[in-house]
Formats: structure tokens, sequence, C-alpha cells
């Protein structure tokens, strides 16, 4: 994938003419860029969707509806050209979004966003009920995925190999349980599945939740806990999760009693980056900004610290 040329993006969206060069911004799972044009600045992101061309569809059409509900998310900008929902799609560059610029900050440890949290988590919850949980990567019990993992690990010398045969019985008991506290878990909904401190940006407005390109289905309860104790551990600590609980409950919201399964997510989302790793160091996926070596390091330490992790987990009340 080469990057837009800024023309393309402003003919496909409807932009007047760009004022300057595609400026990088991020690039994560995604690469983003920003963009002066004659409507304004926008942000420009590439979206790596061609393996789940149909789920992103589907995630862009949730974000519309909650868009449409009024919740703090960036204004997408449509495409005038025949596209994939929001994404047009460019010659040699793939799906493209565009998006207003956003004048704002990163989340510190100083913002308390507790009630705003469980607010927004209780609205979103009521959009649109779902038939299953979670992303397709939370269905991880499958040993026949995992020893073909260990396979080619091992035929292609990749330094985690060894630690995914030592450890393997780790995996596998934290993926069964990952299957059972979400079959158990019974309340799923359409989400944005990825609120975390990373995606809110701090604006003038309020916080505002980025990057709903992974939306779909999951545990209303399950993503509560899971969000609530991310945020907190990033600035609060316990009176934050208690209080964007509450905020969850006095929003409408149904608050899910505390259970050994309540952050089983945690450790779905642990295994889910893990096979996610695995992928791309074994070329199932691209690496993207990611190198390689650095890779598989992160993920034998992941294999090594798992049962530690799950564990931990459990103990959390």
């Amino acid at each position: 994938m080469r990057p837009p040329e800024p023309v393309q993006v402003t003919e496909a969206f409807g932009l007047g003419r760009p004022r300057g060069p595609l400026s990088p911004l991020a690039f994560g799972t995604s690469q983003t860029w920003t963009l002066d044009t004659g409507a304004g600045r926008v942000v420009v992101k590439h979206v790596p969707a061609d393996d789940w061309r149909d789920a992103f569809a589907r995630a862009m059409a949730f974000e519309r509806r909650a868009f449409a509900a009024g919740l703090p998310l960036p204004r997408p900008v449509e495409p005038v050209l025949p596209g994939l929902g929001f994404a047009a799609e460019l010659a040699g560059s793939g799906l493209i979004r565009v998006y207003e610029w956003l004048d704002g900050r990163a989340l510190t440890a100083d913002d308390d966003v507790a009630e705003w949290l469980g607010g927004t988590l209780a609205r979103l919850h009521t959009i649109e009920p779902a038939h299953r949980a979670g992303p397709e990567w939370y269905h991880l019990d499958d040993e026949p995925r995992w020893r073909a993992w260990l396979d080619q690990g091992e035929r292609l010398g990749r330094p985690w190999a060894a630690a995914l045969h030592e450890h393997l019985p780790d995996v596998l008991a934290a993926a069964a349980w990952v299957e059972r506290g979400f079959a158990q878990a019974g309340d799923f909904v359409l989400t944005h599945r990825d609120v975390e401190p990373w995606n809110v940006r701090m604006t003038a407005a309020g916080p505002v939740l980025l990057d709903w390109d992974g939306a779909g289905p999951d545990s209303a309860g399950l993503e509560l806990a899971h969000a609530a104790l991310v945020f907190a551990q990033h600035a609060g600590g316990a009176a934050a999760f208690r209080r964007t609980l509450r905020a969850y409950g006095e929003h409408g919201g149904a608050v899910p009693p505390r259970t050994p399964d309540l952050l089983v997510r945690r450790v779905a989302i642990r295994l889910g980056r893990l096979a996610g790793r695995l992928q791309m160091s074994v070329g199932e996926q691209p690496l993207g900004p990611n190198d390689r070596e650095t890779l598989d390091r992160s993920a034998a330490e992941r294999l090594a610290g798992l049962k530690q992790f799950v564990a931990e987990v459990r103990a959390t009340r």
C-alpha cells in the first residue's frame, strides 16, 4: 500500500483542492495522516480491511447509528465517489477514510472521565442487541489453530516457538475460560469493542471516542468491566472504577454482578493480541509498522507470562 495522493483524497471526498501534502499522524493498526484542504483540516486513514470487508462495512453501519444517536465520536466525511460505507477505494492505496479534524489531546492521569465513560457505554449499549459475542479473535478455543502456528513457528525457527510448545496447555486453558465466560454473559450488543484510554481524545467539548472500525458484537457487561478497569488503572484507581459502574447504572445500563468471570475479557484481549503477533510472525498478516524481532520477543514474553496474567485477572476484585 502506498499513501494516497492528496488530490485523490480531496476528489473522492469532495473537499476542494488540497492545500499541502499528507502529514503523517500515527501508524498503529492503521496508518493516518492530516491533510489541509479547501474544506478545512481532515484526518485521512487507511484501513487494511481487504480480508474483512464485510465486517468493516457492518462496523461503519453501526458507527453511523452511533453518530446519529449523539455518541461522542469524530464526524466522518462521506465519500462522493462510490465506495464502502464511509470509505473510498483509491487506486494503489486501498480503503481510505476521512474525518473532520478534532482539536484536542491524549488522555492524561489528571483527566477524570469515570462518569463520562459509564454514561457513554450505557448509551452505546442501548443502540442494537446482538446474537453472539465478541470479535472473531475471541473464539480461540481451537487447539488445531494453535498447533498449526506452533508447527509454522518451529519450521521457520521463530524465537517464540519453544515458549508456545511449553505453554500451549496454559493457552488452551485460558481460551476455554474465555469461551465459557462469554457464553455465560449473554448480554450481547453491537458496540465499539476497543474502548481504551488511547482511543479517547480530550477536546474543549469533552472526551471523544475514536477508532470505530472494529465495532461489532460483544458482551455489554464484560466490555463495561474491562473498560472501567483499564481506565481506572490509567487514572483514578478503585474509586474511578466504582464511579464508572455507578454512572453506567444511573444512565440505564444493567451493571453486571461481581462474578469470577467478570474480567475474562482482559484474557480474551491478551490472547487475541498474542494470536495476532503469531500470525504476523508467520506471514499470515502483514507486519505493518512492527519490527519482526521485537514482535517475536514480545510473543515469547507474553506466552511465558500468560499463566500468571490469568491468575492475576482471576484474583482481581
